[in-house]
């Protein structure tokens, strides 16, 4: 066993002796507490030092979108963007759940601070579980969404998270900003 061995070459040190001499006990009595102190550092040397309840494993995140774009189509602002394959640590995205899509809407005038923060609201929350939406183009992996509520002079701006389906968001995509200057016509 190693613990012996390793008690053996303890044993004929300086500490037996000292201790020995200072409470002049029998050696096993010396022995069973030394290898109940070498047992105790070895078996707390596997801990991990904290002294908590566990914590589940952290669910790995999707890869944030990274190709967001917004162009004006017939009054409407059309979104589109790939979809992810993978996640933050470059494996393979098996539990892609949908996508949120939010907006920030500031008005034109006055010129809007640029390093100022921006607020966003969530515009629409796409389910791709089941049976991915209209908008979304398997083949092409892609996804397009369209805002239609638009105001005159006013200049929006657009991110999207994807999430998995343990509840997992990615980090915030691109932004994607429009302008939006000129008066809605009837459609």
């Amino acid at each position: 066993m190693t613990l012996l061995v390793n008690f053996e070459s303890i044993r004929s040190g300086v500490m037996i002796q000292l201790l020995y001499e200072r409470t002049k006990k029998p050696l096993a009595t010396i022995q069973i507490l030394l290898i109940t102190l070498i047992f105790s550092l070895v078996m707390g040397g596997f801990g991990c030092g904290k002294k908590a309840l566990p914590v589940a494993p952290k669910s790995l995140a999707p890869k944030a979108v990274n190709d967001l774009k917004a162009t004006v189509i017939k009054g409407k602002v059309l979104l589109h963007w790939t979809i992810p394959d993978t996640n933050t640590d470059r494996s393979k995205l098996t539990n892609l759940a949908g996508f949120k899509v939010f907006r920030s809407k500031v008005p034109a005038d006055p010129k809007p601070c640029s390093d100022c923060p921006k607020s966003f609201e969530e515009l629409a929350d796409i389910d791709y579980r089941d049976s991915p939406p209209n908008k979304v183009s398997k083949a092409n992996k892609t996804v397009e969404f369209t805002d239609k509520n638009l105001r005159y002079r006013t200049i929006y701006t657009y991110k999207v998270l994807s999430y998995n389906s343990d509840g997992v968001f990615s980090e915030d995509s691109n932004y994607a900003e429009i302008s939006w200057d000129v008066p809605l016509l009837s459609d």
